[in-house]
This record gives C-alpha cells, sequence and structure tokens, in this order.
C-alpha cells in the first residue's frame, strides 16, 4: 500500500512540474543567425608573451654606490641616469692629467723655438761657408742640434696625444660612474644599495623592456610546411596571424611574425615569434595568449558565435529558437560538430542547422529542451521575418 501512494506522489511531482514549465513565461533570450560562409580553415594554438629584452644593468666601473635612483616598478627612459658611483679619484687624476698635458704644451712652445733657432743658425753657417767665413765642423755641429731639437718636438707633440688618449678615456670613465639605462623599461629587481662597493660587471637593478613585447606561439609541426610556404623570406603579415588572451577577447595588433624552422624534439611543434606594443599597460611578459594560424585550405562553412555553443556529455550543441505554431518559441537542441574555432566564432557542421537559423548566445545556460524564450537582438526588438538576418548580425557583434 505503501509503494502504492510513493508512485501516486511522484507522479503528482511529475505532472505538477511539467505544469509549471508550460505555465513559465517565456525567458529573455539574445540571438544570432546561423551564416553560411567562405572562411579559412584556422587552428587554434597556444602561446605567451615574452620580453624583447631583460637585462641586469651592470657598473662598467669600481666604486661605491653614492645613490641609486630608481626602484622596482618604476619606469625608466632610455639613457636615464638610474645610479651613480664615486668619482672622485677619476676627477683627482683628470686634474694631474690636464696638468701635464699644459706641461707638454709648454715643452712644445719651448722646443719649438730652439727649431726655430737652430733653423737660422743652420742658415747662417751655411751662407758663411759659401763665403770661406766659417768652416764644415760648425755647420755639421750646428745641424745636429737642429735635428735633436726637431726630435724633441716631435717627442713632445707625441706626449700631448697620449695625455689626449688619457684625458678622453678618463672622460669615459668618468660617464661610466653614471649608470644609465640601456632602453626603456621596468625596473624589476634592485640589486645594489647606496654605500655598497661594485666591481666592474656587478649588477645594479634588472631592466624588463616593456614598451613591446614578443608574441611567441607553440604550432605543431604539420603546419610547419604550410606556414613557410605562406612565409615571405622568413615572415608571415601579422594579418595572417590572430592572436588574443583569450577566445573572446580584443585581438591583439601583431606586426610581422617570424617563422622559426626548428621542431622541438619533445613537444614537436615549432614557433612562431611576433612583435606586440602594449597599450595603456593591459599586457605584461608571461600572460599566456591564444592565436589562430591559417592552414591554407578554406571553404564554405556553417558559422556560429562561440557563445552559442554549449557542452554536455554527448558532445556540443546549440539551442535554436523555433516558432512551432501559436505560442512562443522554443529553445531546441540540435548537436554540432565542431570542425575549429576562430576568434569570437565556431566554424561547424550540423545536420539540423541551416543558414538564417537563430542560435541563442546569450541566456543559453539556463534553459532545458522546448523551453519557452522571447529572442531579442541587441536593439531588444524581436528578430522575425526581414528583421532576422540584423538582429542576428547584432547579435554576432
Amino acid at each position: 500500500m505503501s509503494g502504492r501512494l510513493l508512485l501516486a506522489a511522484l507522479s503528482v511531482c511529475v505532472g505538477a512540474a511539467f505544469a509549471a514549465r508550460a505555465q513559465a513565461p517565456p525567458s529573455p533570450v539574445r540571438v544570432s543567425p546561423v551564416l553560411r560562409e567562405d572562411v579559412a580553415e584556422r587552428r587554434m594554438v597556444t602561446g605567451e608573451l615574452r620580453p624583447v629584452r631583460m637585462a641586469e644593468v651592470a657598473a662598467q666601473e669600481d666604486g661605491v654606490v653614492l645613490e641609486v635612483l630608481v626602484d622596482v616598478g618604476m619606469r625608466v627612459e632610455a639613457g636615464q641616469v638610474i645610479a651613480r658611483l664615486d668619482a672622485e679619484r677619476l676627477e683627482l687624476q683628470r686634474r694631474q692629467t690636464e696638468a701635464q698635458r699644459a706641461s707638454a704644451m709648454a715643452t712644445i712652445t719651448e722646443e719649438d723655438a730652439s727649431v726655430t733657432r737652430w733653423e737660422s743658425e743652420v742658415a747662417s753657417l751655411g751662407e758663411a761657408s759659401e763665403r770661406g767665413a766659417s768652416n764644415a765642423r760648425e755647420h755639421r755641429d750646428a745641424e745636429f742640434e737642429l735635428r735633436q731639437a726637431r726630435a724633441r718636438l716631435d717627442g713632445a707633440r707625441l706626449d700631448i696625444e697620449v695625455f689626449e688618449a688619457q684625458l678622453a678615456l678618463l672622460e669615459r670613465r668618468l660617464t661610466d660612474m653614471r649608470i644609465v639605462a640601456p632602453f626603456a623599461g621596468t625596473v624589476t629587481a634592485k640589486l645594489s644599495e647606496q654605500g655598497q662597493w661594485l666591481g666592474a660587471g656587478d649588477s645594479v637593478c634588472e631592466l624588463l623592456q616593456t614598451d613591446e613585447l614578443e608574441v611567441v606561439l607553440d604550432v605543431p609541426q604539420r603546419y610547419l610546411p604550410v606556414l613557410a610556404a605562406m612565409a615571405d623570406g622568413g615572415e608571415l603579415h601579422g594579418a595572417d596571424l590572430l592572436v588574443g588572451l583569450d577566445a573572446n577577447a580584443e585581438k591583439l595588433v601583431v606586426g610581422r611574425v617570424r617563422v622559426v624552422p626548428w621542431v622541438d624534439e619533445r613537444s614537436r611543434t615549432f614557433q612562431l615569434v611576433g612583435r606586440v606594443r602594449p597599450e595603456a599597460g593591459e599586457l605584461a611578459a608571461g600572460l599566456s595568449v591564444i592565436g589562430w594560424v591559417p592552414t591554407g585550405t578554406s571553404g564554405e562553412h556553417l558559422v556560429v558565435p562561440t557563445d552559442a555553443v554549449l557542452r554536455n556529455d554527448m558532445g556540443p550543441y546549440v539551442y535554436v529558437a523555433r516558432t512551432l505554431g501559436e505560442g512562443p518559441a522554443q529553445a531546441m537542441p540540435s548537436t554540432v560538430e565542431v570542425l575549429f574555432e576562430m576568434p569570437g566564432l565556431v566554424v561547424v557542421e550540423a545536420a539540423g542547422l541551416a543558414p538564417g537559423d537563430l542560435v541563442i548566445v546569450e541566456g543559453n545556460d539556463r534553459l532545458y529542451p522546448t523551453a519557452p524564450v522571447l529572442p531579442t537582438a541587441a536593439g531588444g526588438a524581436a528578430p522575425t521575418g526581414s528583421d532576422r538576418a540584423d538582429a542576428g548580425a547584432e547579435g554576432a557583434g
């Protein structure tokens, strides 16, 4: 008796549930039309953003750190001073060398006068010798003194060149006591402090270039022949590659993309490498990205928005808003086969879909088969008749 009562109670509950569903008001949903388009096949791959340049900025001279002008997270420009070393000893050495150069300049003046004197003496003795008023020995001695004076003058001039070179080296060393950023970027680590002794080659900070990043995608090796054939001089045009932080994110503007013709022996993938410029700091090195690479084939296929595709244990499916007579439209499930994905879109095959069918792209996660729905487009009107295509196009956008 108790079993019959339980069965009766269950029957009443099930009937009440179906009755409640039948009486439920239509759920507002957003729809988009199924399109048939000639699309180039693409395959989704993964990758990451990497810094174009990352370096530990090092000292080129020995010295005590007077001050470090940057901290972690600070943005610096190329050539900006990030630290200063004590340059007092080099300043003293420069003053010494300048004094030595001044002394050499005075020596040049003295030796130049000596050369002038002995040139005049040799000329006078030569005229006297022609008149028989001097002997050959006097003439030879004067010429010897002239050669010595000229040699001393040449030596003094070489001393000036030596001191000039030493001063140039000291100027360079003094410049190097101010450690500057080799490129624009952001300080990611501070490796020295005021009062610390740095030897030549010791690091002051770690600098990461942030005004440009590399997109590195790992692509299965089977696509290497296709992409290599598409490449011009080993590079693809950025328009051939679609890259985003996720499937629905705004796509990044990628410059020319290099095809790296080397296949990793473990992952059996090769790399595509391009450049992007972050805007407003929304990108950072280390972020994962998704890319869609062309496979070289194209054809006409059914295309639906990514948000229209749901998945369960049976596989992917979509809800189609259909009107089967009087009353509101109903959500009718239709299984699909996903061929490949593109940014915001999925290319599918499905026997139960046709171009123009309205697939539900918003509100589909709370539906059940034959649930009453109120389809609307982005503008809020019901997409019926000639408005279906416009409503679907807005929904896809």
